[in-house]
Order: structure tokens, then C-alpha cells, then sequence
């Protein structure tokens, strides 16, 4: 009877632990090299690809919304026939966010626990406990988040349009005091009155400026009380020159990088006159181009010995040429793959203004496979390099 309780303590003991080893045991299939594979029940993630993101910002002066431009040389001595009305570059800012590879998208099937993508199907995080510190991150931020710009009390405002002089206990669109009536003078006499009120406005700027203004005010309701009407200059005189229009617009660019050489493209033409244009058959005199120039001095391979310690495995962007059955051979570890990315130089330029900056390329990176046990990771949501690598134990396996 003894005899009979060990040997089916035994056998249970025996079935449990195939049980886990079965669960540890999972296959990443490359969906290129394996066309026939069918999908279903497990996780299709991809390995990032960083696109570059330029964004140009340029401004121009509209004169469409100056209802004074006509009298604008009788009271403010301005020609609008002058004014500068060219499109001009200000500022070039670079960056870079990553999308789906498409050439290295993986399969698999997962038995137990979890393995989390984003939209573009990323690898976020992989196991149980790693999506717990990633809930954990999420509750802290909907906790931050929950105090909002609304629950600051609004500073006071003393100037909330440029024709109407607000009285104290203001608030910023809840005035306390306004003289409301129909506004029934013409075109020329609002121009008159709008000239007058500049000239109020920029003599209190100067008394401010000279300790001269009433009333006795700190140092912040001073530099307070000069922004207000720094304002009110810009809103009167946009009245009649017109406003300053500012945009910024965003360039897309898929860098493709040549052993030794560097990335070099147009990014966009521009003209003073029009602004942007892709059409280089008719361009105008003056247009130039903005191009962009990507430099890699390939520092990722001094890194591999570092990463084969860590990891126990880097395999190479294109296996070695392979592909197909060879391919799936070659790749004989199957197990999760992710990218360490590189940094490049990224600059753009343009003849009056250029942008340099270094943004991590994904694609110009190894590819490393994790370890095949069951483990923790989490990877960094922008770059998605691993950031979290630990094995688990035999009792939490999920795999």
C-alpha cells in the first residue's frame, strides 16, 4: 500500500514536470521564410524599423485678415504693398519613431501567459510579470494625470482683447465688468480708433519701462502687466499689416544605408513664393532643396561579444543570405528576436538654416534572440531595444 502512495507520487511528480517543460518550450516562426505557416492562436509581432521624421516650420504674413490695411499708411505710416509676404524657414526639427519591418514580421504560439505589442505590433513586454510593471507604470501615469491644467485657478487678467480695458478680479474669459454696445462706426473710423488706442498702448509700455506707470506694482505684475500689452501691439498692428502665420509640416523619410556610405536624400524643395513643392520639373527661380544626410560609423560591432554574454545568441539582418527552409535551418534556435538599434547622425540642412541631431536607427542594428527559457522582458516603447531580461523560475513558467 505504501509502495503503491510513492510510486503515484511519483508518476504525478513525473507528469508535472514534463508539464512545465512543455510549457518552456515555444517556436518563433519568421513568416517570410515560412509562407505556408497559418496563423492563429498565438502572437504575430515585428521587429521595429525607424522612419525619420522632419519637421519644417516656416511662417509667412497674411494680410487676408487685415481689416485696416487700406488705411495703414495714413496712421501708422506702413505701406501694405511692402510688406513682406515670402515664405521663410524658422526652425527644423529631427526625429524618429518606428513602425513594422516587413521583411521581419514572427509568429508564436504562445501555451500559458502573455506577450504584449503595441499598434504596430512591437514587442513590449514579455511574461506575466513584466505586463504587471507595465500596469503598474500605466496606474501611476491615469493617477498623475488626473491633475489637470483645469484645477490651477487662472491668473489674473487684465487685458483679455486688445479694444477693452477689464477691470480687477478678472478672469481669463469671465470678465467682471464689459461695456457691451452696437459698434456702429465705419471702416476708417474703427482704423482711427484702433491707431488711437496703439498710441495708449505703447505709451504705457514706455512708462512702464521708465517707473512711471500709476499705481505701485511688484516685479511680476510689471513684466506681467508689459506681456499684456506687448499683445495688444501685436493684435492692433496685425489689424492693419496682417498676421503672422506659422505651420509646421512633417516629412517622412525611409533611410536605406549603404555599407560605408552615407544616406543622402532631398527631403523637399522650397521657394519663397510657394513654400513646399515635390515637383522638380517646375521649379521657380530661387527654390532650393532640403536634404538630409544620415551617418553611421557602425559602433554596433564591438558590441556583439557583450550581447552573445547576455543574451546566448545574435544572428545576422538577412541570415546569411538565406532564405526558405535554409533560412528557417539556419535560424535552428527559434526563439524571440529583437533589435539593438544605432545611433546616426541625422542633419538637415538647408542654404540659411540646417538641424543636426543623433536618432537611434533600428534597422541599421543587430538582431538578437533571447534565450529559450522561460523568461521576463520588457522593451523600451520608443526605441524598442531590451531594457528588462530575467529568467524566470521553474514554478512561474508561462510558456
Amino acid at each position: 500500500m505504501i509502495l503503491k502512495r510513492h510510486l503515484s507520487v511519483f508518476l504525478l511528480l513525473v507528469m508535472a514536470c514534463a508539464a512545465l517543460v512543455s510549457c518552456s518550450q515555444y517556436k518563433v516562426y519568421s513568416v517570410k521564410d515560412n509562407p505556408s505557416l497559418k496563423l492563429g492562436g498565438g502572437v504575430l509581432y515585428a521587429l521595429p524599423q525607424t522612419q525619420l521624421c522632419i519637421a519644417v516650420t516656416v511662417e509667412r504674413r497674411d494680410l487676408s485678415n487685415a481689416p485696416y490695411s487700406a488705411y495703414a499708411i495714413d496712421y501708422l505710416g506702413i505701406d501694405p504693398d511692402n510688406v513682406d509676404t515670402s515664405f521663410r524657414i524658422v526652425d527644423i526639427d529631427v526625429s524618429g519613431h518606428n513602425i513594422a519591418d516587413p521583411d521581419h514580421f514572427y509568429y508564436v504560439k504562445v501555451r500559458r501567459g502573455s506577450v504584449s505589442v503595441d499598434d504596430n505590433h512591437l514587442l513590449l513586454a514579455i511574461g506575466m510579470d513584466a505586463l504587471a510593471d507595465k500596469r503598474q507604470q500605466a496606474g501611476d501615469d491615469s493617477r498623475s494625470s488626473r491633475f489637470t491644467s483645469n484645477d490651477v485657478p487662472p491668473e489674473y487678467n487684465l487685458y483679455d482683447r486688445a479694444d477693452t480695458l477689464y477691470t480687477r478680479f478678472d478672469r481669463p474669459g469671465h470678465p467682471s465688468l464689459v461695456t457691451t454696445r452696437k459698434d456702429v462706426r465705419n471702416t476708417k473710423q474703427r482704423a482711427a480708433a484702433a491707431a488711437e488706442r496703439l498710441e495708449e498702448v505703447q505709451t504705457k509700455k514706455q512708462e512702464l519701462l521708465n517707473g512711471e506707470y500709476e499705481g505701485s506694482y511688484g516685479s511680476e505684475s510689471v513684466q506681467y502687466l508689459y506681456s499684456q500689452l506687448e499683445r495688444q501691439e501685436r493684435e492692433i498692428v496685425a489689424s492693419f499689416c496682417g498676421t503672422v502665420r506659422r505651420e509646421t509640416v512633417k516629412f517622412y523619410i525611409d533611410p536605406v544605408m549603404k555599407r560605408k556610405e552615407d544616406f543622402v536624400d532631398t527631403v523637399v524643395w522650397f521657394s519663397s513664393r510657394f513654400g513646399f513643392s515635390h515637383d522638380t520639373s517646375n521649379l521657380v527661380d530661387g527654390a532650393f532643396p532640403i536634404v538630409c544626410v544620415v551617418h553611421s560609423d557602425n559602433m554596433m560591432r564591438p558590441a556583439n561579444r557583450f550581447v552573445r554574454y547576455h543574451t546566448s545568441g545574435v544572428t545576422s539582418n538577412s541570415a546569411a543570405g538565406h532564405t526558405g527552409k535554409a533560412a528557417s535551418k539556419f535560424r535552428s534556435r527559434k526563439s524571440f528576436r529583437y533589435r539593438v538599434p544605432e545611433m546616426a547622425n541625422v542633419k538637415v540642412y538647408t542654404p540659411a538654416i540646417s538641424a543636426s541631431r543623433m536618432v537611434p536607427l533600428s534597422q541599421l542594428g543587430l538582431i538578437v534572440e533571447l534565450p529559450r527559457f522561460s523568461i521576463n522582458a520588457v522593451f523600451d516603447p520608443q526605441t524598442h531595444d531590451l531594457m528588462k531580461l530575467e529568467r524566470r523560475q521553474t514554478s512561474t513558467m508561462t510558456f
